[in-house]
Protein backbone atom coordinates (compact mmCIF):
# COMPACT_ATOMS: atom_id res chain seq x y z
CA UNK A 1 0.00 0.00 0.00
CA UNK A 2 3.01 2.34 0.85
CA UNK A 3 4.82 1.49 -2.64
CA UNK A 4 1.46 2.61 -4.35
CA UNK A 5 0.83 5.83 -2.53
CA UNK A 6 4.71 6.78 -3.74
CA UNK A 7 4.01 6.18 -7.27
CA UNK A 8 0.64 8.18 -6.95
CA UNK A 9 2.90 11.04 -5.88
CA UNK A 10 5.55 10.17 -8.42
CA UNK A 11 3.07 10.52 -11.26
CA UNK A 12 1.30 13.26 -10.03
CA UNK A 13 4.65 15.26 -9.71
CA UNK A 14 5.47 14.53 -12.95
CA UNK A 15 2.41 15.45 -14.76
CA UNK A 16 3.32 17.68 -17.39
CA UNK A 17 2.36 21.08 -18.83
CA UNK A 18 -1.47 19.54 -20.08
CA UNK A 19 -3.72 21.86 -18.61
CA UNK A 20 -5.62 24.99 -19.49
CA UNK A 21 -5.05 26.54 -15.85
CA UNK A 22 -3.43 26.39 -12.76
CA UNK A 23 -5.09 28.19 -9.36
CA UNK A 24 -2.27 30.42 -7.73
CA UNK A 25 -2.45 31.82 -4.34
CA UNK A 26 -0.36 34.91 -3.72
CA UNK A 27 -0.73 38.04 -1.59
CA UNK A 28 1.61 39.86 -1.33
CA UNK A 29 2.49 40.93 -4.66
CA UNK A 30 2.83 44.77 -5.95
CA UNK A 31 0.96 45.01 -9.54
CA UNK A 32 -2.52 46.53 -9.35
CA UNK A 33 -5.57 44.33 -8.70
CA UNK A 34 -8.94 44.70 -10.51
CA UNK A 35 -11.26 43.98 -7.88
CA UNK A 36 -11.71 46.22 -4.64
CA UNK A 37 -11.79 42.96 -2.11
CA UNK A 38 -9.09 40.17 -3.10
CA UNK A 39 -8.69 37.20 -1.16
CA UNK A 40 -5.33 36.08 -2.98
CA UNK A 41 -6.53 33.48 -5.74
CA UNK A 42 -6.03 33.86 -9.12
CA UNK A 43 -6.25 31.29 -12.49
CA UNK A 44 -2.80 31.31 -14.72
CA UNK A 45 -3.18 30.74 -17.97
CA UNK A 46 -1.87 27.03 -19.59
CA UNK A 47 2.38 27.24 -19.32
CA UNK A 48 4.56 27.53 -21.61
CA UNK A 49 7.10 24.93 -22.41
CA UNK A 50 10.55 25.74 -21.22
CA UNK A 51 13.63 24.05 -21.12
CA UNK A 52 16.00 23.16 -17.44
CA UNK A 53 14.29 24.24 -14.38
CA UNK A 54 13.04 27.33 -16.19
CA UNK A 55 9.74 24.49 -17.39
CA UNK A 56 8.66 24.80 -13.51
CA UNK A 57 8.39 28.63 -13.57
CA UNK A 58 4.14 28.38 -14.04
CA UNK A 59 4.33 24.75 -12.37
CA UNK A 60 3.96 23.84 -8.62
CA UNK A 61 5.78 21.31 -6.96
CA UNK A 62 2.89 18.84 -7.46
CA UNK A 63 0.04 19.52 -9.57
CA UNK A 64 -2.92 17.73 -11.26
CA UNK A 65 -5.27 18.05 -13.52
CA UNK A 66 -8.13 16.01 -14.71
CA UNK A 67 -10.31 15.81 -17.92
CA UNK A 68 -13.08 17.84 -16.57
CA UNK A 69 -10.80 20.88 -16.29
CA UNK A 70 -10.35 20.26 -12.14
CA UNK A 71 -6.92 20.72 -10.93
CA UNK A 72 -5.20 20.28 -7.78
CA UNK A 73 -1.88 22.05 -7.03
CA UNK A 74 0.42 21.95 -3.71
CA UNK A 75 3.86 23.55 -2.88
CA UNK A 76 6.29 23.67 -0.03
CA UNK A 77 5.73 26.89 2.04
CA UNK A 78 9.58 28.19 3.55
CA UNK A 79 10.89 30.84 5.44
CA UNK A 80 14.46 30.31 6.36
CA UNK A 81 16.56 33.65 7.43
CA UNK A 82 19.56 34.58 9.61
CA UNK A 83 20.94 38.26 11.04
CA UNK A 84 22.00 40.28 12.61
CA UNK A 85 20.85 43.34 15.30
CA UNK A 86 23.52 46.27 15.72
CA UNK A 87 24.56 46.25 19.31
CA UNK A 88 23.17 42.97 20.65
CA UNK A 89 25.26 39.54 20.41
CA UNK A 90 22.41 36.90 20.16
CA UNK A 91 21.49 35.78 16.16
CA UNK A 92 18.32 36.75 15.21
CA UNK A 93 16.38 33.99 12.90
CA UNK A 94 13.21 32.48 11.77
CA UNK A 95 12.40 28.88 11.00
CA UNK A 96 9.39 28.41 9.34
CA UNK A 97 7.70 25.34 7.35
CA UNK A 98 4.29 24.50 5.78
CA UNK A 99 2.54 23.82 2.75
CA UNK A 100 0.11 25.57 0.54
CA UNK A 101 -2.84 23.60 -1.18
CA UNK A 102 -5.18 25.54 -4.30
CA UNK A 103 -7.50 24.04 -6.12
CA UNK A 104 -10.24 24.51 -9.08
CA UNK A 105 -12.87 23.46 -10.93
CA UNK A 106 -15.23 25.83 -13.48
CA UNK A 107 -16.32 28.81 -11.23
CA UNK A 108 -15.11 26.99 -7.68
CA UNK A 109 -11.33 27.99 -6.29
CA UNK A 110 -9.88 27.54 -2.57
CA UNK A 111 -6.93 27.04 -0.83
CA UNK A 112 -5.47 26.06 2.32
CA UNK A 113 -1.56 26.25 3.67
CA UNK A 114 -0.34 25.39 7.14
CA UNK A 115 3.24 27.40 9.02
CA UNK A 116 4.90 25.87 11.82
CA UNK A 117 7.66 28.63 12.92
CA UNK A 118 10.34 29.19 15.58
CA UNK A 119 11.33 32.45 15.42
CA UNK A 120 13.72 35.25 17.62
CA UNK A 121 12.84 38.28 16.13
CA UNK A 122 14.39 41.80 16.62
CA UNK A 123 13.45 43.85 19.82
CA UNK A 124 10.90 45.95 18.46
CA UNK A 125 9.40 42.73 16.67
CA UNK A 126 9.46 41.22 20.46
CA UNK A 127 8.54 43.94 21.50
CA UNK A 128 4.99 44.19 19.69
CA UNK A 129 4.46 40.57 19.69
CA UNK A 130 5.18 40.39 23.52
CA UNK A 131 2.45 43.03 24.11
CA UNK A 132 -0.42 41.89 22.14
CA UNK A 133 -0.20 38.55 23.42
CA UNK A 134 -3.37 37.03 25.74
CA UNK A 135 -5.06 37.69 29.35
CA UNK A 136 -5.33 35.81 31.86
CA UNK A 137 -7.70 35.98 34.87
CA UNK A 138 -5.49 35.75 38.26
CA UNK A 139 -6.86 36.52 41.77
CA UNK A 140 -6.83 39.64 41.90
CA UNK A 141 -6.30 41.11 38.16
CA UNK A 142 -4.91 39.85 34.48
CA UNK A 143 -2.01 38.83 33.59
CA UNK A 144 -0.46 39.04 30.39
CA UNK A 145 1.21 35.77 28.62
CA UNK A 146 2.62 34.47 24.87
CA UNK A 147 2.22 36.82 22.32
CA UNK A 148 0.34 37.30 18.79
CA UNK A 149 2.14 37.48 15.60
CA UNK A 150 0.67 39.72 12.94
CA UNK A 151 -0.82 37.98 10.08
CA UNK A 152 0.24 34.65 12.30
CA UNK A 153 -0.56 32.92 15.28
CA UNK A 154 -0.54 32.85 18.65
CA UNK A 155 3.01 32.24 20.26
CA UNK A 156 4.49 30.25 23.22
CA UNK A 157 8.15 31.17 24.43
CA UNK A 158 10.79 29.36 22.55
CA UNK A 159 14.33 29.58 24.04
CA UNK A 160 14.49 32.88 25.75
CA UNK A 161 13.98 35.46 23.46
CA UNK A 162 11.71 33.59 20.56
CA UNK A 163 8.33 32.29 19.41
CA UNK A 164 7.29 29.19 18.51
CA UNK A 165 3.72 28.82 16.33
CA UNK A 166 1.91 27.84 14.00
CA UNK A 167 -1.21 28.52 12.68
CA UNK A 168 -3.50 27.77 9.56
CA UNK A 169 -5.70 29.54 6.64
CA UNK A 170 -7.91 28.71 4.02
CA UNK A 171 -10.09 30.65 2.02
CA UNK A 172 -12.49 29.93 -0.66
CA UNK A 173 -14.21 31.68 -3.42
CA UNK A 174 -17.49 30.47 -6.05
CA UNK A 175 -19.06 32.10 -8.57
CA UNK A 176 -22.57 30.58 -8.20
CA UNK A 177 -24.43 32.54 -10.67
CA UNK A 178 -23.20 34.90 -13.26
CA UNK A 179 -25.04 37.97 -10.33
CA UNK A 180 -24.26 36.61 -7.38
CA UNK A 181 -20.54 35.01 -5.60
CA UNK A 182 -19.23 34.11 -2.05
CA UNK A 183 -16.11 33.85 -0.66
CA UNK A 184 -15.24 32.83 3.19
CA UNK A 185 -12.86 30.89 5.18
CA UNK A 186 -10.16 31.85 7.82
CA UNK A 187 -8.33 33.94 5.62
CA UNK A 188 -7.07 37.06 4.78
CA UNK A 189 -8.97 39.49 2.89
CA UNK A 190 -7.34 42.77 1.08
CA UNK A 191 -9.75 45.88 0.29
CA UNK A 192 -8.47 48.38 -2.06
CA UNK A 193 -4.94 49.11 -2.96
CA UNK A 194 -3.14 50.82 0.33
CA UNK A 195 -1.41 48.43 2.17
CA UNK A 196 -3.48 48.30 5.00
CA UNK A 197 -7.21 49.83 4.90
CA UNK A 198 -8.70 51.60 7.61
CA UNK A 199 -11.38 48.97 8.01
CA UNK A 200 -10.06 45.92 7.39
CA UNK A 201 -6.41 45.07 6.84
CA UNK A 202 -4.27 41.66 5.75
CA UNK A 203 -3.39 40.87 9.70
CA UNK A 204 -7.09 39.69 10.53
CA UNK A 205 -7.23 36.07 10.34
CA UNK A 206 -11.09 35.41 11.39
CA UNK A 207 -13.98 33.12 10.27
CA UNK A 208 -16.14 34.77 8.28
CA UNK A 209 -18.64 34.36 5.22
CA UNK A 210 -19.30 36.33 2.41
CA UNK A 211 -21.08 36.87 -0.92
CA UNK A 212 -21.25 39.49 -3.73
CA UNK A 213 -24.54 40.53 -5.64
CA UNK A 214 -23.62 42.46 -9.29
CA UNK A 215 -27.02 43.92 -9.42
CA UNK A 216 -26.07 45.46 -12.20
CA UNK A 217 -22.75 45.29 -14.71
CA UNK A 218 -21.40 48.38 -13.00
CA UNK A 219 -22.97 48.10 -9.35
CA UNK A 220 -22.33 45.45 -6.68
CA UNK A 221 -22.98 44.40 -3.38
CA UNK A 222 -21.04 43.10 -0.48
CA UNK A 223 -21.55 41.70 2.57
CA UNK A 224 -20.04 39.56 5.48
CA UNK A 225 -20.42 37.60 8.79
CA UNK A 226 -17.72 37.08 10.65
CA UNK A 227 -16.38 36.34 14.45
CA UNK A 228 -13.76 38.06 16.19
CA UNK A 229 -11.87 36.80 19.02
CA UNK A 230 -9.83 39.12 21.26
CA UNK A 231 -7.34 37.39 23.87
CA UNK A 232 -9.20 37.74 26.77
CA UNK A 233 -9.49 35.11 28.60
CA UNK A 234 -13.14 34.65 30.64
CA UNK A 235 -12.67 34.63 34.91
CA UNK A 236 -15.71 32.38 35.06
CA UNK A 237 -15.56 29.54 32.78
CA UNK A 238 -17.23 25.59 32.95
CA UNK A 239 -14.62 23.81 30.56
CA UNK A 240 -10.90 22.88 30.78
CA UNK A 241 -9.74 25.93 30.08
CA UNK A 242 -11.03 29.53 29.74
CA UNK A 243 -12.56 30.67 26.48
CA UNK A 244 -11.87 33.54 24.91
CA UNK A 245 -14.55 36.55 24.39
CA UNK A 246 -16.44 36.65 21.31
CA UNK A 247 -18.05 39.17 19.23
CA UNK A 248 -19.69 39.43 15.93
CA UNK A 249 -18.45 41.34 12.86
CA UNK A 250 -20.47 42.58 10.14
CA UNK A 251 -19.42 44.46 6.64
CA UNK A 252 -21.64 46.00 3.91
CA UNK A 253 -20.63 47.76 1.34
CA UNK A 254 -21.91 49.21 -2.04
CA UNK A 255 -19.70 49.45 -5.46
CA UNK A 256 -19.88 51.50 -8.33
CA UNK A 257 -17.55 50.57 -11.20
CA UNK A 258 -17.20 53.33 -13.91
CA UNK A 259 -14.65 53.59 -16.62
CA UNK A 260 -11.66 54.45 -14.92
CA UNK A 261 -12.89 54.93 -11.46
CA UNK A 262 -14.27 53.33 -9.12
CA UNK A 263 -16.84 54.73 -5.68
CA UNK A 264 -18.54 53.08 -2.82
CA UNK A 265 -19.61 53.13 0.25
CA UNK A 266 -18.91 50.75 3.63
CA UNK A 267 -21.04 50.04 6.71
CA UNK A 268 -19.39 47.56 9.32
CA UNK A 269 -20.51 46.78 13.12
CA UNK A 270 -19.51 45.06 15.96
CA UNK A 271 -22.29 42.85 18.02
CA UNK A 272 -21.07 41.51 21.52
CA UNK A 273 -21.18 38.02 22.28
CA UNK A 274 -21.80 37.72 25.84
CA UNK A 275 -19.98 38.45 28.76
CA UNK A 276 -17.33 37.62 31.61
CA UNK A 277 -19.99 35.15 32.97
CA UNK A 278 -22.01 33.57 29.75
CA UNK A 279 -21.43 33.64 25.99
CA UNK A 280 -24.77 34.58 24.17
CA UNK A 281 -25.93 33.97 20.67
CA UNK A 282 -26.08 37.27 18.29
CA UNK A 283 -29.63 38.50 17.73
CA UNK A 284 -31.00 37.49 14.90
CA UNK A 285 -31.15 40.80 13.08
CA UNK A 286 -27.44 40.51 13.09
CA UNK A 287 -28.04 38.30 10.06
CA UNK A 288 -29.90 40.44 8.25
CA UNK A 289 -27.78 41.36 4.63
CA UNK A 290 -28.81 44.91 5.09
CA UNK A 291 -27.16 47.90 7.25
CA UNK A 292 -29.05 49.19 9.66
CA UNK A 293 -30.57 46.63 11.25
CA UNK A 294 -28.26 47.12 14.41
CA UNK A 295 -29.75 50.16 15.38
CA UNK A 296 -33.05 47.80 16.60
CA UNK A 297 -31.60 45.01 17.92
CA UNK A 298 -31.90 44.56 22.13
CA UNK A 299 -28.09 43.56 22.66
CA UNK A 300 -25.52 45.93 23.03
CA UNK A 301 -24.01 46.74 19.29
CA UNK A 302 -20.98 49.27 18.72
CA UNK A 303 -21.16 52.26 16.94
CA UNK A 304 -21.16 51.48 13.26
CA UNK A 305 -17.74 52.45 11.37
CA UNK A 306 -19.25 54.43 7.98
CA UNK A 307 -17.73 55.90 5.17
CA UNK A 308 -17.26 56.41 1.40
CA UNK A 309 -14.18 54.43 -0.61
CA UNK A 310 -12.78 55.59 -4.18
CA UNK A 311 -10.01 55.41 -6.61
CA UNK A 312 -9.73 56.75 -10.58
CA UNK A 313 -7.10 55.74 -13.11
CA UNK A 314 -6.32 59.40 -14.79
CA UNK A 315 -3.76 57.81 -16.53
CA UNK A 316 -3.11 54.38 -17.45
CA UNK A 317 -0.91 52.15 -14.72
CA UNK A 318 -1.55 55.03 -12.31
CA UNK A 319 -4.24 54.77 -9.89
CA UNK A 320 -5.36 57.26 -6.90
CA UNK A 321 -7.48 56.17 -4.09
CA UNK A 322 -8.69 57.07 -0.98
CA UNK A 323 -11.02 56.25 2.28
CA UNK A 324 -13.11 58.61 4.48
CA UNK A 325 -14.56 57.33 7.54
CA UNK A 326 -16.28 58.04 10.67
CA UNK A 327 -17.88 55.60 13.51
CA UNK A 328 -20.89 56.87 14.82
CA UNK A 329 -20.94 60.70 14.94
CA UNK A 330 -18.22 60.88 16.99
CA UNK A 331 -16.11 63.54 15.77
CA UNK A 332 -13.03 62.27 17.48
CA UNK A 333 -13.30 58.76 15.22
CA UNK A 334 -13.70 60.53 11.64
CA UNK A 335 -10.49 59.00 9.77
CA UNK A 336 -9.05 58.82 6.40
CA UNK A 337 -6.63 57.54 3.84
CA UNK A 338 -5.55 58.81 0.46
CA UNK A 339 -2.80 57.13 -1.80
CA UNK A 340 -1.43 56.94 -5.61
CA UNK A 341 0.24 53.54 -7.05
CA UNK A 342 2.11 53.41 -10.25
CA UNK A 343 2.80 49.99 -12.10
CA UNK A 344 4.04 49.09 -15.22
CA UNK A 345 6.07 46.28 -17.19
CA UNK A 346 8.30 47.20 -20.21
CA UNK A 347 9.02 44.69 -22.79
CA UNK A 348 8.32 42.00 -19.95
CA UNK A 349 11.67 42.01 -18.07
CA UNK A 350 11.78 45.26 -16.31
CA UNK A 351 8.85 46.05 -13.60
CA UNK A 352 8.15 48.94 -11.42
CA UNK A 353 5.86 49.92 -8.89
CA UNK A 354 5.41 52.67 -6.37
CA UNK A 355 2.59 53.00 -3.86
CA UNK A 356 2.35 56.47 -1.65
CA UNK A 357 -0.14 56.81 0.99
CA UNK A 358 -0.91 59.07 4.32
CA UNK A 359 -3.71 57.55 6.82
CA UNK A 360 -5.09 59.45 9.60
CA UNK A 361 -6.94 57.79 12.60
CA UNK A 362 -9.15 59.49 15.04
CA UNK A 363 -9.08 58.71 18.71
CA UNK A 364 -11.68 56.68 18.92
CA UNK A 365 -11.87 55.40 15.62
CA UNK A 366 -11.59 51.98 16.48
CA UNK A 367 -13.59 51.71 19.70
CA UNK A 368 -12.30 52.09 23.78
CA UNK A 369 -13.94 49.25 24.94
CA UNK A 370 -12.70 45.59 24.41
CA UNK A 371 -16.55 44.25 24.60
CA UNK A 372 -17.38 46.74 21.17
CA UNK A 373 -14.26 47.54 19.71
CA UNK A 374 -13.39 46.98 16.32
CA UNK A 375 -10.01 44.84 16.71
CA UNK A 376 -9.36 41.07 16.91
CA UNK A 377 -6.18 39.14 18.68
CA UNK A 378 -5.95 42.38 20.49
CA UNK A 379 -5.19 44.49 17.59
CA UNK A 380 -7.27 46.98 15.39
CA UNK A 381 -8.56 45.84 12.60
CA UNK A 382 -7.40 47.68 10.16
CA UNK A 383 -4.37 50.11 10.57
CA UNK A 384 -1.53 47.95 13.41
CA UNK A 385 -0.98 51.35 14.62
CA UNK A 386 -4.38 51.63 16.17
CA UNK A 387 -6.14 55.08 17.82
CA UNK A 388 -4.89 58.32 17.10
CA UNK A 389 -1.95 57.97 14.49
CA UNK A 390 -0.70 59.74 11.89
CA UNK A 391 1.30 57.05 9.34
CA UNK A 392 2.80 57.99 5.92
CA UNK A 393 3.98 54.75 3.54
CA UNK A 394 5.94 54.73 0.55
CA UNK A 395 6.49 51.14 -0.76
CA UNK A 396 8.35 50.14 -4.09
CA UNK A 397 9.75 47.25 -6.51
CA UNK A 398 12.12 47.63 -9.10
CA UNK A 399 12.45 44.18 -10.71
CA UNK A 400 14.77 43.22 -13.82
CA UNK A 401 13.96 39.53 -14.88
CA UNK A 402 14.03 37.51 -11.76
CA UNK A 403 16.11 40.00 -9.76
CA UNK A 404 14.31 42.72 -7.93
CA UNK A 405 14.71 45.35 -5.00
CA UNK A 406 11.64 45.80 -2.91
CA UNK A 407 11.40 48.65 -0.35
CA UNK A 408 9.48 49.82 2.26
CA UNK A 409 9.36 53.59 4.32
CA UNK A 410 7.21 54.17 6.61
CA UNK A 411 7.32 57.15 9.22
CA UNK A 412 4.29 57.72 12.00
CA UNK A 413 3.22 60.28 14.80
CA UNK A 414 0.96 58.74 18.20
CA UNK A 415 -1.28 61.03 19.34
CA UNK A 416 -3.49 60.97 22.30
CA UNK A 417 -5.38 57.40 21.12
CA UNK A 418 -7.90 55.56 23.12
CA UNK A 419 -6.76 51.91 23.52
CA UNK A 420 -8.92 49.29 21.98
CA UNK A 421 -8.40 46.53 25.20
CA UNK A 422 -8.95 47.30 29.06
CA UNK A 423 -5.33 47.70 30.08
CA UNK A 424 -3.49 49.14 27.76
CA UNK A 425 -0.21 47.37 27.84
CA UNK A 426 1.87 48.53 24.26
CA UNK A 427 2.80 52.39 24.30
CA UNK A 428 3.08 53.90 21.04
CA UNK A 429 6.02 56.48 20.52
CA UNK A 430 5.27 59.26 19.69
CA UNK A 431 7.71 59.52 16.27
CA UNK A 432 9.16 56.55 14.45
CA UNK A 433 11.02 56.49 11.32
CA UNK A 434 11.19 53.43 9.66
CA UNK A 435 13.10 51.79 6.22
CA UNK A 436 13.05 48.22 4.96
CA UNK A 437 14.81 46.98 1.88
CA UNK A 438 15.21 44.05 0.42
CA UNK A 439 17.33 42.64 -2.61
CA UNK A 440 17.30 39.44 -4.01
CA UNK A 441 16.35 36.89 -6.45
CA UNK A 442 13.70 34.69 -8.14
CA UNK A 443 14.29 31.00 -8.49
CA UNK A 444 10.50 30.33 -9.19
CA UNK A 445 7.79 32.70 -10.00
CA UNK A 446 4.83 30.62 -9.24
CA UNK A 447 5.64 29.91 -5.49
CA UNK A 448 7.22 33.43 -5.34
CA UNK A 449 10.63 31.55 -4.06
CA UNK A 450 13.42 33.68 -3.63
CA UNK A 451 17.30 34.49 -1.93
CA UNK A 452 17.29 38.20 -0.46
CA UNK A 453 19.39 40.00 1.90
CA UNK A 454 17.32 42.63 3.62
CA UNK A 455 18.10 45.90 6.06
CA UNK A 456 15.73 47.16 8.45
CA UNK A 457 16.17 50.47 10.24
CA UNK A 458 13.98 51.42 12.28
CA UNK A 459 14.34 55.20 14.90
CA UNK A 460 11.71 56.16 17.47
CA UNK A 461 11.59 59.04 19.94
CA UNK A 462 12.07 56.40 22.74
CA UNK A 463 13.82 53.51 21.57
CA UNK A 464 16.76 52.31 21.03
CA UNK A 465 17.42 52.32 16.93
CA UNK A 466 17.21 49.51 15.48
CA UNK A 467 19.53 48.50 12.69
CA UNK A 468 18.83 44.88 11.76
CA UNK A 469 20.81 42.48 8.63
CA UNK A 470 19.53 39.43 7.55
CA UNK A 471 19.67 36.74 4.75
CA UNK A 472 17.85 33.89 3.94
CA UNK A 473 15.61 31.78 1.20
CA UNK A 474 11.41 32.50 1.29
CA UNK A 475 8.64 32.04 -0.45
CA UNK A 476 7.24 35.47 -0.56
CA UNK A 477 3.71 34.88 -0.94
CA UNK A 478 2.15 37.16 1.85
CA UNK A 479 2.61 40.65 2.55
CA UNK A 480 5.16 42.11 5.43
CA UNK A 481 3.13 42.37 8.80
CA UNK A 482 6.46 43.76 10.78
CA UNK A 483 5.43 47.19 9.59
CA UNK A 484 4.97 49.51 13.13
Amino acid sequence: MKNRFLLLISILSLVDVCFSQSTVYNQGNHRIREEWLDLGLQSIPKAIRKKGIHRFDSLYLLHYNDSLGANFNASPLFAVWMGKEQGLSERRYQNSRGMLFTANYKSFSCYAMIMENQSVFPVYQQDFVKHHGEFYPGSNSYNQQNGMVPGAGRTKPFKAQGFDYAYSQGGMQWKIHQRFSVYGGNAPLRFGDGMRSLFWSTHNQVPLIGGILQITPKLRYYIAKGRLFDLIRKPVYANVESPYYKKGYSMNALLFSGNHFQLGAVYQTIWEGGDSLQERPFSPLFWIPLPGFDRLANQRVSFPQWGVIGSIEPVNNLRLYGEAFCRGLNSHATSYQIGAKYCITFHNRFFMSFNASFTSVGNTFYGETYGLSFSSNNMPLGSLIGNGTKEVLLLGKLAYKRFYIDFTLQNYASESGKSILFRDTYTLEHQVIHGIGEFGFVLNPISQCVIFVSLDYRKGSSSTPTRFLFAGMKTSLFPNQHVY
